[in-house]
């Protein structure tokens, strides 16, 4: 039976241990504002109450999905807008923000699916205090879209 020297088990142990204390460092931080954008949102249309969206991380990556339709929906309609893998698919539990990434205190760089029109827009979010969120949506540069301002749902 072969041993393991003693000390290329110690070289083995401590580098395997200084390995594992380094691998955290490597995972991304969240500030306090880019942790405020998690959660349920109210959102709104014209100043009035829409449906609510869930915002979740994804592998460091900012997400969102309809759990609630707006009114004058149901909860079997289907996005008949929309194209490519979203095409006919229903709009309650539907994923219509994807891939947003932090840059300091905000989320960029993801896509936002309006089922109402079916079209994708270029997105930006961030948290305004607890209870806020602003999502910019926009085609091609931030000046030519629009921003709607959500509401934490308790």
């Amino acid at each position: 039976m072969k041993t393991i020297p003693q000390k290329g088990f110690y070289a083995f142990a401590l580098a395997l241990f200084a390995l594992a204390s380094v691998a955290p460092a490597h995972a991304q931080q969240l500030s306090p504002k880019l942790q405020n954008a998690i959660g349920r949102w109210q959102t709104y249309s014209d100043g009035k109450p829409a449906g609510t969206v869930e915002t979740y991380l994804v592998n460091g990556k900012l997400f969102g999905r309809v759990t609630l339709v707006r009114p004058g929906r149901t909860p079997q309609d289907v996005c008949d807008k929309c194209s490519g893998e979203l095409k006919n698919k229903l709009i309650l539990g539907m994923v219509i923000m994807r891939n947003f990434h932090p840059e300091g205190d905000d989320w960029v760089g993801g896509t936002v699916v309006d089922p109402e029109n079916g079209w994708e827009y270029k997105g930006k979010l961030w948290a305004v205090g607890k209870d806020g969120l602003h999502l910019r949506g926009f085609i091609g540069i931030s000046l030519l879209g629009r921003t709607e301002n959500w509401t934490r749902i308790p």
